[in-house]
């Protein structure tokens, strides 16, 4: 079944609100006072605006997601290491994509674009000299 509601400025700001609290889209969608997912594709095709706002919103949840990153890791246990460590992964992995500026892997481009055009005069002078003897 799918929802018919107006997307109004509340809604947007709920949606952003909850990603940047961590909740997936998906599971945001799933609530009944608020657009399907599919619908929520479609404005963020529509309206560039919007689109935006759901890119920062989903990097400040990123961060959510480090700052729970931490929290894990000073309460693991020694029998949930490995889950702990796939959960990292998998945070880190993300934090790379979404904030490759802070947490990507550092890429340096240097170019070397120095030019140098010379134009160097025929040595006529060494040939008429050698004619002359």
């Amino acid at each position: 079944m799918t929802k018919a509601l107006q997307i109004t400025t509340e809604i947007t700001n709920q949606i952003c609100e909850k990603l940047m609290s961590g909740v997936p889209l998906t599971r945001i969608c799933e609530a009944k006072d608020l657009p399907s997912l599919s619908t929520v594709h479609r404005l963020i095709n529509k309206d560039p605006s919007f689109a935006k706002q759901i890119i920062q919103a989903r990097k400040v949840g990123c961060q959510f997601y480090l700052d729970k990153m931490i929290d894990e890791l000073e309460t693991v246990s020694n029998k949930d290491v490995g889950i702990v460590r796939e959960k990292l992964h998998h945070y880190r992995w993300l934090a790379s994509k979404l904030l490759p500026s802070l947490y990507g892997d550092k890429q340096e481009v240097i170019q070397d674009t120095k030019i140098t055009i010379q134009w160097q005069q025929p040595e006529q002078m060494k040939v008429v000299e050698a004619e002359d003897r």
